[in-house]
């Protein structure tokens, strides 16, 4: 299943749909103990003293370490095809269709007699594109989950500060609708009306798309979602989503917006 639908059909009901509090989840084998719901999660800014533009090269260095993103005050965002001022540029929107604002993940950082740059991945086809990004037009978080996703295993894991906290069962892509593999992040946040529906009771949209659906609403944008059907676990059942049983789903609600998200075989 493909986000498109979702937003559609989530945009005018968000506020009555979003998640409840207070319902313990079931147990899920985690590895180690972490809070049932993560609904208050935010990503951290770092202070300018801490991030500012008169850090030096090494200190810019440690950002470039898929823990970090950037996002702004501002609805739009100059991103250009080289870490200069004279390269090719575009303005990208900097929330998605449902108003929520994007923080886009750091690859690589690089210092320059005219100021630092952050090379960040873009929510935009062809999966893994990258832009360069001024410092000084960004504020600089800190991430602190990541979602690993195992299609050969079917297996979901979520970590916190690189320690691991949940692992789950889910099922992926078919063998014609394959799963992105690659590095992405959590581009949208979406509560679903029924936890039946074909979204199960959540939705994270992910910046990167399906390799080979482009026609779909939303042009084919992956997603982690619900879903009811417990044997959808460790099976290829998806269009290119990776499914997540609704009890298990319930723990990843909260995660903040550009959480990056690792899909490997």
């Amino acid at each position: 299943m493909r986000l498109g639908f979702v937003l559609v059909a989530t945009v005018l009901t968000l506020t009555a749909c979003s998640p409840s509090g207070g319902q313990p989840p079931t147990s899920d084998g985690s590895a180690t103990t972490a809070p049932d719901d993560t609904a208050a999660v935010e990503s951290e800014v770092i202070s300018a003293d801490d991030a500012g533009t008169s850090a030096t090269a090494s200190n810019v260095a440690r950002f470039a370490d898929l823990g970090h993103g950037v996002k702004t005050k501002s609805s739009k965002l100059k991103v250009r095809k080289r870490p200069t001022r004279s390269s090719k540029s575009h303005m990208l929107r900097m929330t998605n269709p449902i108003d929520q604002r994007l923080v886009l993940l750091i690859l690589n950082v690089r210092s320059t007699a005219r100021g630092d740059w952050f090379e960040v991945f873009l929510p935009e086809r062809p999966n893994r594109s990258t832009a360069w990004v001024k410092r000084d037009h960004v504020r600089v978080v800190k991430l602190r989950h990541r979602i690993e996703v195992d299609l050969s295993r079917y297996r979901l894991k979520l970590f916190r500060n690189d320690e691991l906290v949940r692992r789950f069962k889910v099922g992926v892509g078919q063998d014609q609708y394959p799963t992105p593999k690659g590095v992405y992040y959590i581009w949208a946040r979406v509560p679903q009306p029924s936890p039946t529906g074909p979204y199960g009771n959540y939705a994270l949209g992910l910046s990167g798309f399906s390799p080979v659906l482009s026609d779909w609403p939303g042009g084919g944008r992956a997603a982690i979602h619900g879903t009811a059907v417990p044997s959808d676990r460790g099976q290829k059942v998806s269009h290119g989503c990776v499914r997540v049983f609704n009890d298990d789903m319930r723990k990843l609600r909260g995660l903040p917006m550009g959480t990056p998200v690792v899909i490997r075989r």
